[in-house]
């Protein structure tokens, strides 16, 4: 690691960030496919659904096979 010197103290350099992906949006992920319009497409209160039929998240305002676990209380 590169080090620069301040009087008596050694001090790391920062040599390069990594920064994360960033701004994109989701429909860019490879595994969401916002294309298929089968199950309602993007609409107002729709959600992403994994579909191991086509291995990916897709958009639906149908929801099937679905167990809501709300805790205990």
């Amino acid at each position: 690691m590169a080090r620069l010197r301040f009087g008596d103290q050694s001090v790391p350099r920062v040599t390069r960030v990594a920064t994360g992906g960033g701004g994109g949006n989701v429909g860019a992920l490879a595994d969401v496919d916002l294309t298929d319009t089968s199950s309602g497409g993007l609409q107002d209160g729709g959600v992403l659904m994994y579909s191991s039929a086509v291995a990916k998240f897709i958009p639906t305002t149908v929801l099937n096979n679905i167990t809501i676990n709300g805790g205990t209380f």
